[in-house]
This record gives structure tokens, C-alpha cells and sequence, in this order.
């Protein structure tokens, strides 16, 4: 549509176009049924191609060429009317002002009769004047962001054009949309604008983009489909590449970044998931910018970027809210129903805003992510924005098939171990033990859900093995031992030797727990000194008696009806929920050296206080009805006994604490600053436990959970069908 700017003539019959080579690619593509726009499936994106097929018609009669190409266009106008009003159909960004828009030029300018009944266009304009209307009585930065990247719909109002000017880039563009800064071009008449224009063509030739550049969205969008389908330890070097390249336009301030808030979010979530030192503060968007955001996948991934927070960012406290409130309504109010023609990537984008509601970031194992994303990838690579277009980095075929083909290869590794494990429980007599094979299948679900590399199978069987008898050890402390076994099993781990108890059992149940107990010490010591070289048994040894000591105490208090304050419980508690010997020896076994004065050191002991004071909080908060029936203290009765009035102020009170030291624990893992003296490996080890406790205690605190079963069968046992993944491709 854009006329050469060296005519000396504003009367259009004089001009020439300024990119004659984008005209001729328009008679070289249309469609045989008449339409331009992306081929499609019947009855998808018709409004998409009703609008490109107009924007086609336009510039064939802007420059008097195309009368056959024009005439079939118009047939297929007129066989898909009906769609222009039908609220079951997708529309792209800007439709409603926009179609009208181009109506009225066709017949203003172009004296041409569009094969529309009355009816139609009645209900079009009256629509589209609403939303002006609105727009104008509701002026806010986020509406005249949208306005000007609508600029194709705008006319010639000298205010908008004014307005618009305010949102141009420093590369001449308008929010990197061609069309748009076409629009704006021929009212502003700018170099910028044109240069803008002429950089496209060139770069692209007669082929014109819908968005450009897109180069770094582009990156990012395949990292992250990498990422959430769980095969980024396969291209670990390309990724680092890439994100170092982003990294500096991040620091530049970029605008390819900075001013788009899909591919802002998406940096600051992908690079702080990385490890790279990004602020909220450099640039965020706030509620204010709604009326820009009618893009529901910018709105996602605002999200989803809020979700990775440290402590005192306001900014991203206020994001998460509002846009939880945003996707929340979408959902509601989203026709879902059957009678809606969607395509496959916009019912892709209405899955993950269902999963980032239902499945939070801070409990959502790495596992169970990866298989819902496989088995909900879209292979469609189509979105839509003001236009439909094609991205080769989303919705590839190779990648997903890749990703189920590791996914099951992972598992067939999980299996054989957890066959190991029940063959162990087995052996020292552990199988019959209150629900021991139940228990231990949840165990090692929970380590091969968080680390699932086939590499890791020795600090998976540490982790299994010491989270079961944790757990068995802590009911036998709670409810089923005696004091005088208590005191035994203790005193048996406070006179350690490898060889053998120096102490007599007093039970068999002491002496069951005694062998079985010492073979996973054994054993995961083995297994440290071939990644470490060196013995670590004193260590191993005395995370367990501190635990035996701790539950001790806790027997002690309910024996004699003794009342802790608040702070002698959780001094006791966070080391009696019993975490120190699950976390704390795999860190030996995941691979970077860990030096003793590290592993022993005041970072890694912050680190395990934070995240097992979270676990005995969390658990307190779900366990506190039925432990105050059985006369049980915790957290939350201690707290009310303390001055809270109710126990629903004691458990919001708690889980504002939960909240915060959940933060806290994320920056200390992920720690951008690279003052951390613990490896990375080791200290996602805390994350990825945090991440299993916000899970188990998100419903209930049982291990008798329907739900819980069915999601640690589709990690363990329940492969990913490479037949149906094929089929689906196809």
C-alpha cells in the first residue's frame, strides 16, 4: 500500500508503489479458492483469511492491477460472510477495528461493493464504534498502546497518528508490526518508519513477515519448548550459547526485548531459571497495560514469569496477582464449548493457562511437567496475533517424538530401580511393615520425579531408601514404640561401627530397624566415595543420630505431657521432619565435588533449615485437625497459644511464612550472583524437595491418595505411547 516517496503528486493515480516486488508476491499467492493467508483446515482462522484476503483486495485496487485476482477474492468474501460475526470463530488482535476499517476504504476510495449483507455490517460498525467509544472515554497507556498497534484500523485522525508516534521504536517501527508501520508511515511520512519498511524488504525480500524482528522470541520459544519437555541436558552447550547471546541484549536494553512483554517475560524466566542475574525492575508491565494485552499468550507468560520471585519484589507480588486474576476469567469466560473453531495452538494456549493455574511453579515436579507437556505439545506451529504465521521453533515434530522416546528410556531405567528397592525391602524384612511397599513406592517416585537423569540412579536409591525408613522410624517414634526402644535404636547410632551393633537389641522391631537401616548407610556411603573419593560414613551417621535424637525429644514431650514454646518446637522440629538424611548424603551423588567443609558449612545447613522448615510448616498446617483431635502439638496449636484467636489465623499466618521462605530458598538456589560456595547441582537438590512437599501437601497428608498413586504410576510405570505420538504428528 505504500506509495514511492519521491512522487511529487499526493493524487494516488500519479504514485507508485514503493515496494512493487510485495505487490507482485500478492498475484503470485493466491489461494485457489480465492483467499490469501496461511492454508488452512476448513472452518479455521476464516476471520484471519477474510482479513488478509481484504488487506490483498486493497492493495491490488490501491495500484490498478489483479481485476481477476480482485474478482476472486470477492467470491470468497461472499461464501464466507457469515463469519465475520460469529462469536464462535477466532479472531485475530484488532480484528473488530480493523475489518470495518478496510470496508470503509473499499468503498470511500475504491467505489467497491463488498458481497456483505446489511445486517453484517451493521452489526461490524456498531461493534467497532463500541470499542472506540470505550477507548476514548477510558484513556490509559495500556489502550493507547493497543490503539496504535491497531494503526491499520485508525484512519486519518490526526490525534491518533499523534499518539501513535509516542510507541515507535528505535528501529522506525511500531511494536515491530509491518503493517502497522505501514499505516503509520503513509500518515506520518517519516524516514524512520520507511527505513523500517525498506529494512524488512530487504532482508526478506517480496515475502513480508508479520513481525520482525522476532529473532530473539524465536530463541527463546524453542529453549523453552526444549526445556518443558525435559530433554535440556541434551543440548546444554547450544542452550548456554544462546542464552548468553540474550543475556547481553538484555543488559543492552534491547528493545527486541524490553518492549514486548511476551518476550520480556520469557527472558527474565528463561535467564533467572539459568542462573542469570535479571531484575524485575528493569522493565515489567502492571494492569494498566490490559487494553495492550489482548494477546492471552502475553498474558501467560507475565504469568509465568511472576511465579519466579524473590523476596521484596513487589513488583512481581503485584503481577502475579493481577494476571492470576486476568487468566482466571479468561478460563471462565473462554467458549470452550464444542461448537467453538479453534485452532490446535489456541487450544494449546488455553491448556497451559489451565496448567500454570492448577499446577503452581513451586509444586510442580520436573516429571510430571515434562510428561503433561508431551503429551499436550501442539505441533501446530500457526499463531495468531493480528495476523495468522508460521515459527519453525514452535510445534516441532523432532522434539516431541525425541522427548517421549526419553522420556520412556528414563523410565525403563526408574523401573529397575524400584525393583532393586522392593527386592531390599524384602531382604531385611521391611515389605510387611505399615504399608512399607506403598510407602516406598512414593519415596523413590518423589526422587525420580525431581532428578531423573539415568546417570543419577545412586543418589535416586540413597534418597528412596532413607526417605522410607525416615518415615517408618518417625511413625515408630510417634505412635507405635516404647521408650525403651526409643532410647535403644539411639544409643545403637550413637555407638556406631560398621561392623556391627555394640549394644543389645531390645526388640526384634529395634534390631529390623537397626540392619536395614545400617545397610542404606553402607550402601550410600559405597556409592559417595566412588563419586567423591573419600569416606563420608561420620557424616552420614550423624545426620541420622540428630534425627533419632530430635524424635526423642518429640516422644519425650507427648509422654509427659510437656507444652515447647513455639521456638523450642521448631528448633527441634525442622530437624526431626527428617529431611537432613534424605537431601543431605545425595548430595554427594549428583556429580560436582563437594568438599567436607562445604558439605558441613554454614551455606548447605541454611539451605536445609529453610527447606525443612518449610516441610514441617507445611505439614503442620495440613495435619493440624487431626494431631489436635489425637492431642498432638504443632506449629499451628503452639501459635494460638501464643494470643491467635483461630486456628484459620494461626494456618494464614503460617503460610505467609511458607510463602516467604520459599522465596528465599529460590534465591539462594538459583543464586545469580555466583557467591555460592555449594555447586548448582547440589542446591537444586533442595529445590527440587521443596518442590515434592508443596506437591504431597497441597490436598492432604496421607500417603492413601487416589491422585497420588495415578501420578507416580505415569512417572514409574505408565509409559508415553510412541504409536499414539506418531499418529498425532501425522
Amino acid at each position: 500500500m505504500v506509495p514511492a516517496p519521491t512522487a511529487s503528486s499526493t493524487d494516488r493515480h500519479d504514485q507508485v508503489p514503493c515496494f512493487p516486488e510485495t505487490l507482485n508476491w500478492i498475484l503470485e499467492n493466491q489461494h485457489k479458492d480465492g483467499s490469501w493467508g496461511l492454508p488452512r483446515n476448513p472452518n479455521l482462522l476464516l476471520k484471519d483469511s477474510l482479513s488478509s484476503t481484504l488487506a490483498c483486495v486493497l492493495a491490488l485496487k490501491r495500484w490498478g492491477v489483479g481485476d481477476q485476482h480482485i474478482h476472486n477474492a470477492l467470491g470468497f468474501i461472499g461464501r464466507n460472510s457469515g463469519s465475520l460475526t460469529d462469536s464462535s470463530q477466532q479472531a485475530p488482535i484488532g480484528f473488530d477495528v480493523v475489518f470495518p476499517a478496510m470496508i470503509q476504504t473499499c468503498a470511500q476510495d475504491f467505489d467497491l461493493n463488498l458481497p456483505l449483507n446489511s445486517a453484517n455490517l451493521g452489526a461490524m460498525f456498531r461493534n467497532r464504534d463500541s470499542i472506540l467509544s470505550s477507548a476514548a472515554h477510558h484513556r490509559s497507556g495500556g489502550r493507547d498502546a493497543f490503539l496504535a498497534y491497531i494503526s491499520e484500523g485508525m484512519g486519518n485522525s490526526p490525534d491518533h497518528w499523534e499518539t501513535a508516534r509516542k510507541f515507535q521504536r528505535k528501529n522506525g517501527s511500531l511494536f515491530n508490526s509491518p503493517s502497522a508501520t505501514a499505516a503509520a508511515f503513509m500518515h506520518l511520512r517519516d524516514a524512520d518508519s520507511l527505513g523500517y519498511l525498506r529494512s524488512i524488504v530487504d532482508v526478506n525480500s517480496a515475502a513480508v513477515p508479520a513481525i520482525y524482528p522476532n529473532g530473539i522470541q524465536t530463541q527463546l520459544s524453542l529453549i523453552d519448548a526444549i526445556e518443558s519437555l525435559g530433554i535440556n541436558r541434551l543440548f546444554g552447550e547450544e542452550i548456554e550459547q544462546a542464552l548468553d547471546e540474550i543475556y547481553t541484549s538484555w543488559i543492552q536494553g534491547d528493545e527486541e526485548i524490553f518492549l514486548d512483554p511476551t518476550t520480556c517475560s520469557m527472558a527474565f524466566r528463561i535467564l533467572r531459571l539459568n542462573r542469570y542475574p535479571v531484575s524485575p525492575e528493569d522493565r515489567f508491565w502492571d494492569d494498566t497495560m490490559e487494553g495492550y494485552l489482548k494477546d492471552e499468550m502475553a498474558v501467560l507468560e507475565l504469568h509465568k514469569a511472576s511465579n519466579v520471585l524473590y523476596p521484596n519484589e513487589s513488583i512481581l507480588v503485584h503481577q502475579q496477582s493481577w494476571t492470576n486474576e486476568f487468566l482466571m476469567k479468561s478460563m471462565e469466560s473462554s467458549p470452550n464449548s464444542a461448537n467453538r473453531t479453534r485452532s490446535r495452538a489456541s487450544e494449546s494456549i488455553s491448556t497451559q493457562v489451565d496448567d500454570v493455574l492448577n499446577y503452581p511453579f513451586k509444586g510442580d515436579l520436573d516429571r510430571l511437567a515434562h510428561r503433561r507437556n508431551i503429551e499436550q505439545y501442539c505441533t501446530d506451529n500457526t499463531r495468531t496475533l493480528k495476523s495468522s504465521f508460521r515459527c519453525s521453533s514452535f510445534g516441532s515434530e523432532d522434539l516431541l517424538k525425541l522427548a517421549a522416546a526419553d522420556f520412556n528410556f528414563c523410565q525403563s531405567v526408574h523401573q529397575k530401580e524400584l525393583n532393586q528397592l522392593m527386592s531390599w525391602l524384602k531382604e531385611y524384612k521391611l515389605e510387611d511393615m505399615r504399608l512399607a511397599k506403598v510407602k516406598m513406592g512414593y519415596c523413590y517416585f518423589s526422587a525420580a520425579a525431581t532428578y531423573y537423569d539415568p546417570e543419577l540412579s545412586d543418589a535416586r536409591i540413597s534418597w528412596a531408601k532413607h526417605s522410607l525408613l525416615t518415615s517408618l522410624i518417625d511413625d515408630f517414634y510417634d505412635i507405635f514404640g516404647t521408650a525403651e526402644e526409643h532410647l535403644n535404636l539411639l544409643e545403637l547410632f550413637e555407638r556406631w561401627d560398621v561392623n556391627g551393633p555394640r549394644a543389645e537389641f531390645c526388640t526384634e522391631e529395634v534390631k529390623t530397624f537397626y540392619w536395614a537401616l545400617h545397610s542404606a548407610i553402607c550402601e550410600t556411603v559405597e556409592n559417595a566415595f566412588a563419586w567423591q573419593g573419600r569416606n563420608v560414613m561420620d557424616h552420614v551417621v550423624e545426620l541420622w543420630v540428630d534425627v533419632l535424637r530430635t524424635m526423642l525429644e518429640e516422644a519425650e514431650w507427648s509422654r509427659t505431657n510437656t507444652l515447647p514454646t513455639l521456638d523450642e518446637y521448631m528448633r527441634n522440629g525442622y530437624i526431626s521432619f527428617a529431611l537432613g538424611p534424605i537431601v543431605l548424603p545425595s548430595l554427594y551423588m549428583v556429580g560436582p565435588q563437594l568438599p567436607d567443609e562445604v558439605a558441613k558449612g554454614p551455606e548447605v545447613h541454611h539451605l536445609f533449615k529453610v527447606m525443612s522448615t518449610c516441610g514441617r510448616l507445611l505439614n503442620d498446617c495440613r495435619s493440624f485437625q487431626r494431631e489436635a483431635e489425637e492431642g498432638i502439638s504443632n506449629a499451628v496449636s503452639l501459635r494460638m497459644s501464643q494470643g491467635i484467636d483461630t486456628a484459620e489465623e494461626a494456618i494464614e499466618e503460617i503460610k505467609g511464612l511458607i510463602d516467604e521462605q520459599t522465596k528465599e530458598l529460590l534465591r539462594m538456589v538459583l543464586d545469580e550472583r555466583n557467591t555460592s560456595a555449594v555447586p548448582k547441582e547440589c542446591r537444586e537438590l533442595f529445590w527440587k524437595m521443596n518442590k515434592v512437599l508443596h506437591m504431597v501437601y497441597k490436598k492432604e497428608d496421607t500417603y492413601n491418595s487416589t491422585k497420588l498413586v495415578q501420578i507416580a504410576e505415569s512417572v514409574i510405570k505408565e509409559p508415553i505411547s510412541l504409536s499414539v505420538m506418531d499418529s498425532r504428528v501425522i
